[in-house]
């Protein structure tokens, strides 16, 4: 049996009483590992010395390091775990830019100018990694599929169809406006109110896109040492000291590419845990559900996000076959049951007819927020990064991880600075009273819970 096809193979068990159906084999391990497994530990030590250490083996390291190492550097990456442990191999799959933009709060924050450079790098972030994506060695399964925006209430069409006619088209932004009337060409559920339609987004296998890009930045030269934590560094640029759980590197340059997880990483980038929020993000695979049924309820097989406060983002497996649904179970970490009874409870509320349908995978994985809201590029205290995708990081955590090793490889030929981004206007700034604990989410969700209540959302039944 091929990887691929044990991913569509799902246990069987007859459902027992009400509320959630667990497969006989329910794991807690993502769907999209069983066609591209961890790899197991390798042994291998980091080499003494480096021209650069990159800590974290994710979208944004490995593409850093691909680059470095295209370039003729000398590339270390040390992952604490397997290489992509964290949300690369862990997120939903979908690619794209701009259906969360919104164009006044940025301008109020930094001008309208740099605000619009910002959301011009999203956009070219997403064409940028889709160029990647056709030179890897391994196909991730990337598919132009267009993301439905569902509106939760009558009140969030009204937004949505504004932000469409008055921002979309200065920022160059395609989307289609779809009243509730028309919206069965997309969904196959009457719960929305209408929504939004971006012809651009698209699907991918996360797990196999990262491989492949593992594989071309070890084809490039870069050294991956896996289950080595950085448990310490010392030094500055030029002569970095790092102590790792196999043992020390000297670089002359480091790269922390750790997003969701800086907080793992304790005092040796409490730097990074000070600016970011960590945020979990819950996904649930279901039992196949046969051809004709995913037809009726994916007419268009595309992306689905809505408006919600729980956030739902859901689609249909690369194959087809299942459904693979996430969202906002909690703010803050859950056991992957209870995160998964929560997310099938979203599920229900658009899809009600499924409730005889079992669950075979619920895992979670950590996104980054940062507090303006916009990714950062760049270097703090000498030690270079790039994170803070707020959700979006499939296109654009390769794209900064390209950008950040233009500026380690400096200036072009002609003396032309390398790596400039529309996120350079954006300080990083450490927030006062915060050390990585996000203890105010908590007091969040209520609030989000409460306004979405205001607005008109209907409330998610518990099954």
């Amino acid at each position: 049996m091929t990887t691929a096809t044990a991913a569509r193979t799902a246990p069987r068990a007859a459902a027992t009483g009400p509320g959630p159906a667990w497969a006989a084999e329910m794991t807690e391990t993502p769907f999209w590992h069983a066609a591209a497994p961890p790899e197991p530990p390798s042994g291998r030590a980091p080499p003494a010395e480096a021209d650069v250490a990159i800590v974290g083996a994710g979208f944004t390291g490995l593409s850093a390091a691909l680059h470095l190492a295209e370039a003729g550097r000398r590339v270390v990456v040390l992952e604490a775990g397997p290489p992509g442990a964290g949300a690369s191999t862990r997120n939903g799959g979908m690619i794209g830019w701009g259906h969360k933009a919104r164009l006044a709060p940025l301008a109020k924050r930094y001008g309208e100018g740099p605000a619009r450079a910002m959301l011009r790098e999203a956009q070219t972030s997403l064409n940028w990694t889709r160029a990647l994506l056709g030179r890897l060695p391994v196909d991730a399964l990337h598919r132009q599929t267009g993301r439905f925006l569902g509106a939760g209430s009558a009140l969030h069409f009204e937004r949505l169809a504004a932000w469409a006619r008055d921002e979309a088209p200065a920022l160059g932004m395609e989307v289609e406006v779809v009243p509730a009337a028309e919206q069965a060409a997309h969904i196959g559920s009457e719960l929305y109110r209408g929504g939004l339609y971006f012809p651009n987004h698209g699907l991918l296998h996360p797990a196999l896109f990262h491989k492949g890009l593992l594989e071309a930045a070890r084809n490039a030269g870069a050294e991956v040492i896996d289950h080595a934590a950085v448990t310490a560094i010392a030094g500055a640029p030029g002569a970095w000291r790092l102590a790792t759980a196999k043992g020390p590197l000297t670089a002359r340059e480091l790269v922390w590419a750790g997003n969701g997880y800086a907080a793992r990483g304790g005092r040796a980038f409490a730097r990074f845990a000070r600016r970011l929020i960590p945020v979990p993000s819950f996904i649930i695979a279901t039992e196949p559900v046969g051809e004709n049924r995913m037809r009726s309820l994916f007419p268009g097989g595309h992306a689905h996000v809505d408006t919600r406060a729980a956030h739902s983002y859901y689609r249909p497996c690369p194959w087809g076959e299942r459904i693979l649904w996430g969202g906002r179970a909690s703010l803050l970490p859950l056991p992957p049951r209870v995160a998964a009874a929560r997310l099938r409870d979203q599920m229900l509320s658009v899809y009600p007819e499924l409730g005889d349908l079992r669950l075979t995978h619920s895992w979670t994985g950590n996104v980054a927020f940062s507090f303006d809201g916009v990714p950062h590029i760049g270097q703090i205290d000498g030690v270079w990064h790039a994170c803070g995708y707020n959700g979006s990081g499939v296109a654009m955590a390769p794209y900064l991880g390209m950008r950040l090793a233009e500026r380690l490889l400096g200036p072009d030929q002609g003396g032309a600075v390398r790596g400039s981004t529309g996120f350079d206007a954006a300080r990083f700034r450490a927030q006062p009273l915060y050390g990585g604990n996000p203890w105010f989410l908590r007091g969040l969700e209520i609030y989000y819970r409460t306004r979405e209540r205001l607005e008109g959302v209907a409330r998610i039944p518990r099954n």
